[in-house]
């Protein structure tokens, strides 16, 4: 089994990082105030404004744009701000990211050497996916790996997989400003035929891209609960669609389940 990559290293302190070439006073303003919150329980206006080395008001127009998004809070009776739910959610997001693709990282080695397919990870990204981690086939011909880059959801089997676990009401919202677009001249561009292709995958339990991503490229995808409720990562294998064999369908979808269960379990137990 491979070693899983290691945790992301501590940053260096600012005065060793190189500055940038054109800083933007506003953003490094408000960075500033989040790294203060990182190291603080509670801000008020005079210590932003302290800080920063800024007027009073500058200071309330920061922190009132802040408190429009969620990432402060202010408490009433003190008027001193704390971190809000999206500066936690951000936080916790990155590190479950980086926790799942640890812990996935020995079952997707196995998915790969049991299967002959390139194994990935996935998360959701609106009405796309970010694949996170891989591990390629051994195979000479193969599918390449597409770690850290994202693909429209409407035309991975990993995708399809994870827009499954929403309703097709919360399908017609997330495509409500445009159809999926058609990639190739197999893939689906229309929204009910979108939501007619992932009614399939929530019966199946797994969802299949045939070409429909790149022609002829044939990939299979599941999903994994994670522990925040509501919250899902996924499991695909892909490989060359001449290299499919009949039956062999029903094997690889079955060693997908497993290793989602698996990973699913190892997540539940995991304690951030």
């Amino acid at each position: 089994m491979e070693t899983p990559p290691d945790r992301l290293g501590e940053m260096p302190p600012l005065s060793d990082r190189a500055t940038p070439a054109y800083p933007i006073a506003s953003v490094e303003n408000t960075l500033r105030i989040l790294l203060l919150l990182s190291e603080r329980s509670r801000l008020g206006l005079a210590d932003v404004a302290a800080e920063l080395g800024i007027a009073r008001s500058s200071a309330h127009r920061l922190m009132a744009m802040l408190s429009y998004y969620d990432f402060v809070r202010q408490d009433p009776d003190s008027r001193s701000f704390r971190p809000g739910a999206a500066l936690v959610d951000v936080g916790l997001s990155a590190v479950r990211a980086l926790d799942v693709r640890v812990l996935a990282r020995p079952l997707l080695t196995e998915l790969a050497a049991s299967t002959e397919m390139t194994a990935h990870l996935a998360l959701p990204r609106g009405r796309d996916v970010l694949y996170v981690d891989g591990v390629e086939s051994s195979r000479t011909i193969r599918a390449a790996l597409r770690t850290g880059d994202t693909l429209p959801a409407h035309v991975t089997g990993v995708g399809k997989a994870l827009l499954a676990t929403m309703t097709d009401d919360q399908l017609r919202q997330l495509y409500r400003d445009a159809p999926p677009r058609a990639v190739t001249d197999r893939s689906v561009s229309s929204v009910e035929g979108l939501i007619e292709e992932v009614r399939a995958a929530r019966a199946a339990g797994y969802a299949v891209n045939r070409g429909e991503s790149e022609p002829g490229v044939f990939s299979l995808g599941v999903t994994v609960s994670l522990p925040e409720p509501g919250m899902f990562a996924g499991l695909g294998l892909v490989c060359p669609e001449a290299s499919v064999e009949p039956g062999w369908e029903s094997r690889v979808v079955a060693q997908l389940k497993t290793a989602a269960a698996e990973l699913a379990k190892e997540m539940s137990a995991y304690r951030f």
